[in-house]
């Protein structure tokens, strides 16, 4: 599901894109330390696939991820987050989507490294 995603959000942002703008990404998952880092790694090896041809040029040239996840944003800037609640990936209201995601994560992490990943953008 989440390749399919990628997939989309690159092919309709190269064809449909007319604004000019700067196109910026920010992951992140609750605590920026796996979810959020593995699809800006997946979204940035996709990008930069597409855009081999015109090397450097990159589709999202500008992909952070959000420091501390979106626990510490919402803790320090929850004004801005719709809606203003937070609860914890834990929380027994996400107790089925987490049962969910927990069955396919290691489908979706077959073959893959486990790396250090810098808090900058890449």
């Amino acid at each position: 599901m989440a390749n399919i995603v990628v997939q989309q959000l690159l092919y309709n942002s190269r064809n449909y894109d007319v604004t000019g703008r700067r196109n910026i990404l920010i992951f992140h998952c609750e605590f920026s330390s796996e979810r959020g880092p593995k699809m800006m790694r997946f979204l940035r090896t996709q990008d930069r696939a597409q855009n081999e041809a015109n090397y450097p040029a990159l589709t999202y040239p500008e992909v952070y991820l959000l420091e501390g996840g979106y626990k510490a944003f919402y803790h320090t800037e929850k004004t801005l987050c719709q809606p203003m609640d937070y609860k914890p990936m834990l929380h027994q209201g996400h107790s089925d989507e987490l049962r969910h995601f927990r069955a396919r994560s290691k489908s979706w992490t077959a073959g893959e490294k486990h790396q250090k990943q810098s808090r900058l953008y890449i």
